[in-house]
């Protein structure tokens, strides 16, 4: 599967787990909180994946 495929996929889960997450926490929040900590989850997924890429190296 292409890089790019699997990031579009990872970006939308990832925002419909954030507005999920966020609707079930904190209900008073936007659905736009939702979709930021979506993002987030996004790149902290990328960000433990580049971390565990580099320890491998090691």
């Amino acid at each position: 599967m292409n890089d790019f495929y699997v990031f579009v996929a990872r970006l939308i889960l990832g925002m419909v787990f954030g507005i999920l997450l966020t609707r079930i926490f904190r209900p008073e929040w936007s659905v736009y909180h939702g979709v930021t900590m979506g993002i987030g989850l996004v790149a902290a997924s990328y960000i433990m994946q580049m971390m565990r890429n580099r320890n491998k190296k090691d």
